[in-house]
């Protein structure tokens, strides 16, 4: 009968649909079961069509969910929802109370009908080094299922050692690690291996410590998309083989959205000290661990009254004396907040904020209208007998007239006068206070950026940061990555070099619509050489991670 049912809405799907009136536009019901298995393409009989018929409890949700912009199915909220009573959903936050990862959840469950781990890729070497054409780099080789969302990290000791880390959701699920042993010339690649009771993993970081081993983390989620844990590797090899090390969210189950830091110091008391920011619900989280003790039991709750809303989009940076920054956006009083720690991440002083933005959480542009770009902090710190800098950047509307709220988005529209920009402040005093923010390439066309990565090199503090760009075309969907550097503390920023020699289209058929470019890239730098990661579709091919090599004099 289900079968008949799917038959049938797919006839449906064909018919021409006529035009509805505003009114009618206005009394969007829920979809009906046949409607929801045609429009993720169900196969009959699977565990999924089982679980998305267990979830059809919509009374759960509010009415206003009908019409949101989270982009979640139904009947995933109501499945979070049922494990998780104990989070508030509250329509003035505008994730709806949701985890940002559900997105990867949903992904994982339509290319695993089973529900059950994929089969892993196979790892491969570094091929032989060779001439190459450009300086555009695949870093995750050509693949036949996408890859998105990266980080990636140079050994400060060894600047020839390299490991980068991304989402591999459609494929294994299992978190795809790539690693170069000639500063990035070429790259073999293997996956975190799952540890007991994760079913595939979502939101890479990568670092090194002093010692020579690599580590990386992600978030393990269950087969069910319900238990979400911050997990950590480590890896002795170099990147090319990696190890299940610990849990380091605790008792939480709903952990989500988290960057890792590596001090790198040899000045520092707390060198090799790592440390991890998340949010888990509405509030954000930090853990340490010690450069010769273990991940703390109980992760420490940073943000509090001053952030209302959800605390998702950290970031956590320290500096050459081991002073620790954590950073977060606010998705309701849209404010950018800032603590810091000089003992170590033992205890934490008093927020700061930095800026109140324009938008809050996620923002709708052409290039990426499904997705939405996740508004979140990058960071950075750089400290020396006479400098005492802290920066960070992030995403936002212009904040020009026509482009001050949610309300202004431009959507699909490339003719919308609103735009997005990358937004840069800086402290001068280590964080007590902060300059005006400013947009460091404010082009006067219709074009946006997005998903910035900010890089301090430290070894001799110049800043560095990479986005994309549609500027250039008039349709506001194609994207290049772009870079610009600060010689002078921040001051003042280079005009922007593009960094990809082909453009990437994550609007037309054959892209991954519900990921799309995933909600972040990485940049790392030592030594005047900077290393980007991103997620490009160049050719209309699979989603696939990239470098290039950006060396300053």
């Amino acid at each position: 009968m289900r079968k008949q049912y799917l038959s049938l809405a797919l006839a449906l799907s064909l018919t021409p649909l006529t035009l509805a009136t505003p009114a009618a536009a206005a009394e969007r019901e829920w979809p009906t079961i046949e409607r929801q298995l045609a429009k993720d393409r169900i196969v009959p009989g699977s565990n999924l069509e089982s679980l998305i018929y267990q979830n059809q409890d919509f009374e759960m949700l509010r009415p206003g969910e009908k019409n949101d912009k989270i982009g979640l199915p139904a009947w995933i909220r109501v499945m979070w929802r049922k494990a998780h009573p104990e989070l508030t959903y509250s329509a003035s936050d505008p994730t709806g109370g949701y985890p940002r990862v559900l997105h990867e959840v949903h992904e994982w469950m339509l290319h695993h009908q089973d529900l059950m781990p994929g089969l892993t890729e196979l790892d491969l070497a570094p091929p032989e080094e060779r001439t190459t054409v450009g300086t555009n780099v695949r870093v995750s080789g050509a693949q036949t299922s996408d890859r998105s969302e990266s980080d990636i990290r140079i050994n400060f000791l060894n600047p020839s050692l390299v490991i980068a880390g991304s989402n591999n959701i459609g494929g294994s699920g299992q978190q795809g690690q790539y690693y170069s042993s000639n500063g990035g010339s070429t790259w073999g690649q293997t996956t975190l291996p799952l540890t007991t009771g994760d079913s595939f993993h979502s939101d890479p970081t990568v670092d090194w410590r002093s010692t020579g081993v690599a580590w990386a983390t992600t978030i393990g989620i269950n087969s069910a998309g319900t238990s979400l844990k911050m997990r950590s590797y480590t890896s002795s090899t170099n990147g090319s083989s990696w190890t299940f090390n610990s849990t380091f969210s605790g008792t939480q189950t709903s952990a989500d959205k988290q960057m890792v830091w590596i001090d790198h110091s040899a000045t520092s008391a707390f060198k090799d000290s790592i440390y991890a920011c998340w949010h888990n619900g509405a509030p954000a989280y930090v853990n340490r661990r010690t450069a010769t003790g273990s991940w703390g039991a109980t992760p420490v709750q940073v943000s509090g009254a001053e952030s209302t809303g959800t605390a998702i989009g950290c970031d956590i940076k320290t500096n050459s004396a081991g002073e620790v920054f954590v950073f977060w956006p606010t998705t309701t009083n849209r404010r950018i907040i800032m603590r810091k720690s000089t003992n170590g991440g033992s205890t934490w002083g008093s927020a700061v904020t930095v800026r109140t933005m324009f938008d809050g959480y996620d923002i709708g542009i052409p290039s990426f209208a499904n997705r939405r770009a996740l508004i979140y902090t990058s960071a950075g710190a750089y400290k020396t007998a006479s400098i005492n800098n802290v920066y960070v950047a992030w995403t936002d509307l212009t904040g020009a007239t026509g482009c001050t709220s949610a309300a202004n988005e431009p959507g699909t529209n490339a003719a919308s006068t609103c735009k997005t920009r990358i937004w840069f402040s800086r402290s001068t005093n280590g964080g007590t206070t902060w300059s005006a923010a400013t947009m460091i390439n404010n082009q006067a066309g219709l074009n946006d950026q997005f998903n910035q990565a900010l890089a301090v090199d430290e070894s001799t503090g110049r800043i560095a940061i990479i986005y994309y760009d549609t500027v250039g075309d008039s349709t506001r969907k194609k994207t290049n990555v772009y870079y610009q550097t600060s010689a002078d503390n921040g001051a003042t920023w280079s005009a922007a070099t593009k960094v990809t020699t082909a453009q990437t289209d994550e609007t037309v058929a054959g892209a991954n619509s519900g990921n799309q470019y995933g909600d972040y890239n990485g940049l790392s730098g030592w030594a005047s050489k900077f290393l980007p990661s991103w997620t490009d579709r160049r050719s209309a091919g699979n989603e696939e991670i990239w470098t290039a090599p950006i060396t300053e004099p």
